[in-house]
């Protein structure tokens, strides 16, 4: 009993002397800012004497750390980790116990933990190029930073938003900004900026990406702009050294691994271009993907997966157009985020090992109308020989990319026409692309020294008139196929085993391409003539009719019942070789073409104002025996009997 009273009486004094305390006493006030070492936190307060000091921070936590001097002073170094307090986090305190002043709310100052300390800033990009007015977004490895400096601010702001750090080019010239991680003066990364006048173009290279081992050389060439070319910087030297004599850039890799952007410049600064090498003093396995071409959709996410390399330590080493999609890099998973339509080349490289591209496209998909495809999917051509293919569906610009072509082919897009051209024997697999997707083209380029022989033909200079049809054969190795036809609104040519037919659709001149499956190819020359007299005349009963009307016009990639009607049209001119199915595929878009030829319309493939009248003005000669005309008969009885049976069982 005399304890408890005793306790109680302590109770009585401490509340006391508290509100006491409490009730004379002065605002207090509280100062925190980072030290120069670890995650130290000074902190300066100021209030009643001889009072107890506890500081108030995350989740109401507090904790005690001392008491006033006589004149309401105290000072102290804490440590953030010990009280496990966030950046940023509000702390107070609180003078002569819990119920004791309150002081002004400050922000917990950024301090480098243990857990942060040893992690070296890194950055997507260290070396941009842009043209005056442009903007380009760079990610950090971290999203506590700041702008330590910009060597000259009237060439681009650098603007700092969480780990994105945008760069908007304002005028010609170069700058260099330094970017730091709050709290460190030490742990920093820059950014060469490189600013070129409004609509000039960028220096090419005949390599970029790659890495070079240790003590290794390696050359590159240089191309584009006028006059001669200098090293505006080099990002890093202590990796990589770098000179350049005429067009050809000498690359040396030191001891040291890591990333170099090199700036090449025309003398006159008007001309610029960033070439991307990787210093490694590992040979490790070379980079690839699990897709070399990913689509991605508008504001929607795809995940690529990095093999090769050393372990699983990747980094983004270029992106050339960030605001069309932004890459990012955890472990061995590459995340790619759809900005705007368009396409971005983006390298990615192991911290000491190779490098490897692959090139994004951003777009909308809306279904199998906009779906890319292509009149064939497998090539095969000689070295020197040129063949054509035709892109369907999408919109242009196309642009094709391989990441296995190395010197195998080049090619040529012009609107949707894609020309392929050998260069050395090979095999490469290709991806075509518009904003809505890609398809894959498989390309096999054959040597020209070849001992098989190319295919022959029975007669190579074939004359048609409309309408008529010609029989080649062909022999040699097997496996035949049309890899090219320069008109083939001329000509319709179907290929079976080693026979060839060839129809005359309308007047003009056409240079086939057949190859055979070991690459080599030969050509047929046919000539069609307007000349119909060779064309039997019919001697059963005629009736002309008018075709149909559309609703719409129509083009490749359309589909319903007024294409349907079409097919059919198309299919009574005997223009049409495919089954109707109302899909409006190359079919089709080669039979439109004919009918256009015929009636002196562009040849566009599209059925628009001009090729929509002629069809619906358009006349048939429909000839029926009188086997046709009774077969028609039957059927027409046996509907006549079906509707009958189905109103008999409607009226029960």
């Amino acid at each position: 009993m005399k304890a408890k009273i005793f306790f109680l009486f302590l109770i009585f004094v401490f509340c006391g002397f508290v509100f006491a305390n409490f009730a004379n006493a002065t605002t207090p006030s509280i100062s925190a800012y980072a030290t120069s070492s670890g995650d130290s936190v000074q902190i300066n307060v100021t209030g009643d004497a001889n009072s107890s000091v506890l500081l108030f921070y995350t989740n109401s936590a507090f904790a005690f750390l001392g008491t006033t001097n006589s004149t309401g002073g105290f000072s102290t170094i804490i440590n953030s980790e010990t009280y496990n307090i966030a950046v940023n986090s509000q702390v107070y305190i609180r003078v002569g116990g819990i119920a004791g002043e309150k002081s002004n709310v400050v922000s917990w100052p950024y301090v480098q933990t243990s857990s942060t300390s040893s992690t070296t800033l890194t950055l997507s990009q260290t070396a941009i190029l842009l043209n005056a007015g442009q903007t380009s977004t760079i990610t950090a490895g971290s999203s506590n930073l700041y702008l330590k400096s910009n060597t000259n601010p009237i060439i681009a702001n650098v603007n700092i938003n969480a780990s994105q750090v945008t760069v908007t080019a304002n005028a010609y010239g170069s700058t260099v900004a330094s970017i730091c991680v709050l709290g460190s003066t030490t742990n920093c990364a820059d950014i060469t900026i490189t600013v070129q006048n409004s609509g000039t173009q960028q220096l090419n290279f005949n390599q970029n990406n790659f890495s070079i081992y240790s003590g290794q050389s390696a050359s590159v060439t240089v191309s584009g702009g006028s006059g001669s070319y200098i090293i505006s910087n080099n990002s890093n030297v202590s990796s990589i050294q770098a000179s350049i004599s005429g067009s050809v850039i000498y690359l040396t890799a030191n001891n040291t691994s890591g990333a170099a952007s090199i700036t090449v410049c025309t003398s006159d600064m008007n001309y610029c271009g960033i070439l991307n090498v990787n210093s490694t003093t590992v040979n490790s396995t070379a980079i690839t993907f699990s897709q070399t071409n990913p689509f991605v959709s508008l504001n929607q996410s795809v995940t690529i997966t990095i093999y090769g390399g050393t372990g699983t330590n990747f980094y983004v080493s270029s992106n050339s157009n960030p605001s069309t999609v932004q890459a990012n890099i955890t472990g061995n998973i590459l995340t790619l985020i759809g900005n705007t339509a368009g396409s971005s080349n983006i390298s990615v490289c192991a911290y000491a090992g190779s490098c490897a591209s692959l090139t994004a496209n951003v777009g909308s998909q809306t279904g199998n109308s906009n779906t890319v495809s292509l009149s064939q999917s497998t090539l095969s051509i000689l070295e020197g020989q040129a063949t054509s293919i035709t892109i369907y569906g999408g919109s242009a610009p196309y642009n094709i990319s391989s990441t296995s072509a190395g010197n195998i082919f080049n090619s040529n897009i012009e609107g949707n026409l894609l020309t392929i051209y050998g260069v050395n024997s090979g095999y490469a697999t290709a991806s075509v692309c518009s904003s809505v997707g890609c398809t894959d083209l498989s390309i096999t380029v054959g040597n020209t020294t070849s001992t098989i022989n190319p295919p022959s033909f029975s007669q190579n200079n074939i004359l048609l008139n409309v309408g008529q049809q010609a029989t080649v054969y062909i022999s040699g190795n097997g496996g035949y196929y049309v890899a090219n036809n320069s008109a083939s609104g001329v000509t319709t040519t179907n290929i079976s085993g080693t026979t060839a037919t060839i129809s005359g659709n309308y007047a003009g001149t056409n240079n086939i391409s057949v190859c055979q499956s070991s690459g080599q190819c030969s050509t047929l020359y046919v000539t069609v003539n307007q000349n119909q007299t060779n064309i039997p005349v019919a001697t059963t009963p005629v009736y002309v009719e008018n075709y149909f009307s559309l609703t719409r016009y129509l083009g490749p990639g359309d589909d319903g019942d007024d294409v349907l009607q079409l097919q059919n049209a198309l299919l009574k001119l005997g223009l049409l070789s495919a089954t109707p199915n109302g899909y409006y595929g190359p079919a089709t878009t080669s039979a439109v073409k004919v009918f256009q030829g015929q009636h002196s319309i562009k040849q566009t493939g599209n059925v628009g104002p001009s090729t929509k009248l002629a069809l619906e003005n358009a006349k048939i000669s429909l000839g029926t025996t009188t086997s046709e005309q009774q077969k028609i008969a039957e059927l027409q009885s046996a509907i006549n009997l079906l509707m009958a049976q189905i109103n008999a069982i409607i009226g029960q």
